[in-house]
């Protein structure tokens, strides 16, 4: 029960990643993806070396935040490459 469990909310946890990339992209607010990548490490070690101590609770969604921005900095990776390619597909046309 409890890997079905996870396995539902892991492909919950990326679709949501998902949507928050696109809906970031229609609205032009998705920042430069090398900017998330750079943020989705920092945001998760700076807090553990600053405060050891942290409630597991915090820890948690520090760790929650910083997964959705792997997801996005992925998806965003792959959209970048997708419109790359569209583009030089119709320049060979």
């Amino acid at each position: 029960m409890t890997k079905i469990v996870f396995m539902v909310a892991s492909v919950l946890f990326i679709v949501v990643g998902l949507i928050m990339t696109h809906q970031l992209k229609k609205k032009n607010l998705l920042p430069n993806r090398w900017l998330i990548g750079c943020s989705v490490f920092l945001i998760a070690l700076i807090p553990n070396l600053m405060f050891p101590n942290m409630p597991e609770i915090i820890k948690q969604g520090v760790y929650g935040i910083s997964g959705l921005l792997a997801v996005i900095f992925f998806e965003s990776s792959r959209l970048l490459v997708e419109q790359k390619h569209q583009e030089s597909e119709s320049k060979i046309r």
